[in-house]
């Protein structure tokens, strides 16, 4: 479990379980262990973009009242996933290597 810190640059966007609204210039602070469900609603005008830093891997549940795990990502699945759409998309998969250290 981690910890999620959030600031929105564009767009709006909340979670199902709370009654607030992100819109550009929203800091969130989720603590560890906080289950959600992210909504971008379909009559958005603009996308939805966020900036998130996290702290450990996120693991996704069924529902956010029994919480069966159903799957896993951290860094590294996250790569994966970047090289997967480089290669599909004909970029160079050695810019991602350029940003890590």
């Amino acid at each position: 479990m981690s910890s999620v810190y959030g600031y929105t640059i564009r767009g709006s966007w909340h979670y199902k379980e709370h009654d607030w609204v992100a819109t550009p210039g929203t800091f969130i602070f989720e603590p560890a262990g906080e289950a959600h469900t992210l909504i971008v609603d379909a009559e958005a005008t603009e996308p939805m973009m966020t900036f998130f830093v996290l702290h450990g891997g996120l693991i996704y549940v069924d529902k956010v009242e029994n919480g069966k795990v159903v799957a896993y990502d951290d860094g590294f699945t996250l790569l994966e996933l970047a090289r997967k759409h480089y290669r599909n998309v004909g970029l160079d998969e050695s810019l991602l290597d350029a940003m890590i250290r």
